[in-house]
């Protein structure tokens, strides 16, 4: 058996012309979760993230703490890259502006403003998911999206006791809608519940490849820090 800790990377930069860089704040996120495992006796025996910046420099962060006890190199596998939430918005808009008049004068706004870009993401996501036909070429459905993010997680754990993998929340979410058998609708609704820098346990049976959870949105390295601005959602 195979023991899978998924990692949702820090708070990237939100509203900023580069997203995908962590915030502060998401860097002291990363800080916390390494310091809590190197007090706690973090072991593993591989270490993965997906190739974006804000997961990548999370595992570098949380890693460096731990020090000599971490896994001697950080891998990367796109496999467990987020989805590309802008390019969604751009496909499907067109198909829903009349849900989200708020954007008629400004396209852009979405990507700026956190209370509109949340109802905003439900659509379009929830549309991505129904498989509704983009306005534009999309790099990947929904469906395929969640098969490259379940099977990169199964070949990236094959000969390893306990693996950890830095990556985003839509990862996380198409891995509990693999084990739990989730539909849709509450996948989409399951996105909006994971934590920045929260940890998320699974584990993989070596010949049947099949997912059991075995804990979820794990924050308490951010509790510890008694400070409310520390826990994020975005």
């Amino acid at each position: 058996m195979t023991t899978v800790v998924l990692v949702r990377h820090g708070q990237a930069s939100f509203g900023e012309a580069n997203y995908d860089r962590l915030s502060l704040l998401g860097e002291r996120q990363a800080v916390a979760l390494g310091s809590h495992w190197k007090i706690g006796g973090f072991s593993a025996d591989r270490a993965y993230s997906g190739s974006l910046q804000r997961q990548r420099k999370t595992g570098e962060q949380a890693l460096a703490v731990i020090g000599d006890k971490a896994p001697a190199a950080l891998h990367t596998d796109p496999a467990f890259n987020e989805f590309n939430h802008t390019q969604l918005i751009r496909a499907y808009l067109p198909l829903i502006a009349d849900q989200h008049p708020e954007l008629a004068d400004d396209p852009h706004l979405a990507m700026r403003d956190q209370a509109v870009f949340r109802p905003v993401f439900n659509t379009v996501v929830g549309a991505w998911m129904q498989g509704l036909a983009p306005s534009i070429p999309i790099d990947e459905t929904w469906m395929a999206f969640s098969n490259r993010c379940v099977a990169g997680l199964r070949r990236a754990a094959e000969g390893a006791e306990r693996l950890v993998v830095f990556t985003s929340g839509g990862v996380i979410t198409a891995v509990m809608r693999e084990a739990l058998g989730l539909d849709n609708p509450t996948s989409l609704n399951l996105v909006w519940k994971i934590w920045n820098a929260s940890v998320h346990e699974f584990h993989i049976h070596p010949e049947s490849g099949s997912l059991a959870l075995a804990g979820f949105n794990d924050i308490s390295h951010l509790r510890l820090q008694r400070d409310a601005a520390i826990i994020t959602r975005i």
